[in-house]
């Protein structure tokens, strides 16, 4: 595992502030809000991990990772679906957005809203840290 490692954020702020600590000394952080700001990041240095909340964007959190999956320069990187806030999509729609994410490419879906924050906190870190070797 190399020593520090680049993860893309992409998260509204509220998800990303529950995000942020749990994931702090993982590697380095970069938070963005927009598909927009993403790209800009993708474009700019080497990223290892991309992981994105449901809330991304409007919700734009599907059409981010197919996006990703067909632009070749990226199509590589991992990239991990995650719900850390509960909002609109309804608890029992859940294990069909994780499907679509990992039919889209997404090498997992990590339901964080649904655990108690320190088994949040495990759980993500856990699959983070699997990408990330």
């Amino acid at each position: 595992m190399k020593a520090t490692h680049c993860i893309l954020i992409a998260a509204q702020p509220r998800a990303w502030e529950l995000l942020q600590p749990m994931l702090r000394d993982v590697g380095n952080l970069i938070r963005v809000h927009t598909t927009a700001d993403a790209y800009r990041i993708l474009e700019q240095q080497q990223v290892d991990l991309i992981v994105s909340t449901i809330a991304f964007d409007e919700s734009r959190m599907l059409e981010f990772l197919v996006s990703v999956k067909g632009t070749a320069s990226v199509a590589h990187i991992p990239f991990l679906c995650s719900r850390v806030l509960v909002g609109a999509l309804r608890d029992s729609l859940v294990g069909s957005m994780s499907d679509a994410c990992k039919a889209c490419g997404a090498v997992d879906f990590v339901d964080v809203a649904r655990l108690p924050p320190d088994l949040a906190e495990a759980a993500l870190r856990k699959v983070v840290k699997t990408y990330l070797q």
